[in-house]
């Protein structure tokens, strides 16, 4: 038994110090993958050195168990609608900046935060032409007790019933309290410090702007809901744009660096959220074209493309979404 016992906490010591990524793990992935996507040992500054331990820590969703929205209703307008074969929200809401803004959750599960602020963001540019508005992911983390414990996760369907409730404020007034850190402690490796051995503390909820030069207002939303199922994800973004969605992460999918992602690794790191922006076909494969919040030095400058129609990784579960206030 105190065998047994002494070689789980080695295991659990390795896990600790030992680098997710390394050439020798991205080649082994690179072997499964059969051309259809790509991996690399060298993958951003969020995830350079990063332990597994490290990256289970970025897993922010934590779903609750009551359903807190509704499902979507689609008008009869919105089913007749035609699908094309490929979309992009940058490409159809070129006016809108917060499309192509990739966001820096640094060493903190605020992914289901960040992801919806992002969205709602979006949102409000294309439903009320409001470009320069972008909504505080601060603000939606820090405030919203029922959503989660802040930056040791929380629920994406709760943050979207939170912004119709309450409101959240924008970026200018509460900026991400985080900065860009990489996971190594190599001197001279990296322009950015080097990210904390734990995740940061979720700072208290303020009342108030951080910034001098803005105004504290809350944004609500008119309405929100859930959403499942590839073809009402289609229709949703073509008609309101870029949302929510959680997924399941496993090892392989943090050295993803192109092409069109399908797991290939049976270790399971956490639920992660991410924004929906649009979807193709590469090589005859069809995908989603994902933004994620690991700054845009990861993946695809930030983005990643996964395998559509087959709900990959459970991607087409649960999607997360709302209405502004025009």
């Amino acid at each position: 038994m105190k065998t047994a016992i002494i070689a789980t906490l080695c295991v659990a010591a390795a896990m600790a110090s030992t680098p997710l990524l390394t050439k020798e793990f991205a080649d082994q992935v690179n072997a499964k993958t059969n051309g259809q996507w790509t991996a690399s040992h060298v993958n951003g500054r969020i995830m350079d050195g990063a332990t597994l331990s490290d990256v289970k820590k970025l897993m922010g969703v934590k779903k609750v168990d009551k359903h807190v929205l509704p499902p979507r209703v689609f008008t009869a307008a919105e089913k007749a609608m035609a699908i094309p074969d490929s979309f992009d929200a940058a490409a159809q809401w070129p006016h809108c900046p917060s499309i192509t803004h990739i966001r820096d959750q640094s060493a903190c599960g605020s992914c289901w935060a960040v992801a919806a602020a992002e969205a709602i963001s979006d949102r409000y540019c294309i439903a009320g032409g409001q470009a320069n508005l972008e909504i505080s992911a601060a603000n939606l983390m820090e405030c919203c007790w029922w959503c989660g414990s802040g930056c040791e996760g929380g629920d994406p369907a709760s943050a979207w019933s939170y912004w119709t409730s309450t409101g959240l404020t924008s970026d200018a007034c509460q900026p991400y309290p985080f900065p860009k850190c990489a996971h190594h402690q190599k001197s001279g490796s990296s322009p950015y410090p080097p990210c904390p051995s734990n995740t940061y503390p979720t700072p208290s909820c303020s009342s108030s702007c951080s910034a001098s030069n803005a105004s504290y207002v809350l944004n609500k939303g008119k309405t929100s809901y859930t959403l499942a199922g590839a073809e009402d994800f289609q229709r949703e973004l073509l008609a309101h744009g870029p949302f929510e969605v959680a997924f399941d992460v496993y090892e392989d999918f943090v050295s993803y660096t192109g092409g069109v992602y399908v797991r290939t690794s049976s270790q399971y790191l956490g639920g992660h959220a991410v924004r929906v922006v649009g979807w193709g076909t590469l090589n005859s494969v069809p995908y989603w074209k994902i933004a994620n919040s690991w700054n845009d030095d990861w993946g695809l400058s930030g983005y990643f493309l996964i395998k559509r129609g087959v709900d990959e990784c459970g991607i087409e579960d649960s999607g997360a979404a709302g209405e502004p206030n025009a």
